[in-house]
């Protein structure tokens, strides 16, 4: 399965990660909340959007919270309790999290 995410702000792409195979180690989501860090400042992407082609898992949320996203936006239904929690604990944090499956990345 190919795994897509990005991140934006102010109309703008902070980061954007392609993964063809999952890795266990780190998800694309993972990775494109690092990439954002390490080549903006936490500011630029405080506040932006996540744009992800699978759903978040509770690893992804804490950093996604940590990140101070503001909403995600994802692909496909969650399809196991640990992703449902996942999306549940974002909007705990007052994080939008909206299921669109017509996101191209």
């Amino acid at each position: 399965m190919i795994t897509k995410a990005a991140i934006v702000n102010n109309n703008y792409i902070v980061s954007k990660e392609i993964e063809y195979i999952y890795d266990n180690q780190i998800s694309v989501n993972c990775n494109a909340i690092l990439m954002s860090l390490m080549a903006s400042s936490p500011e630029e992407i405080e506040g932006g959007v996540m744009y992800t082609t699978g759903c978040p898992s509770l690893v992804e949320v804490g950093m996604i919270i940590a990140a101070k996203l503001r909403k995600v936006v994802y692909s496909r239904d969650p399809i196991d309790s640990d992703e449902m929690c996942a999306i549940e604990l974002l909007k705990e944090n007052y994080i939008e999290a909206v299921c669109n499956p017509n996101i191209i990345l």
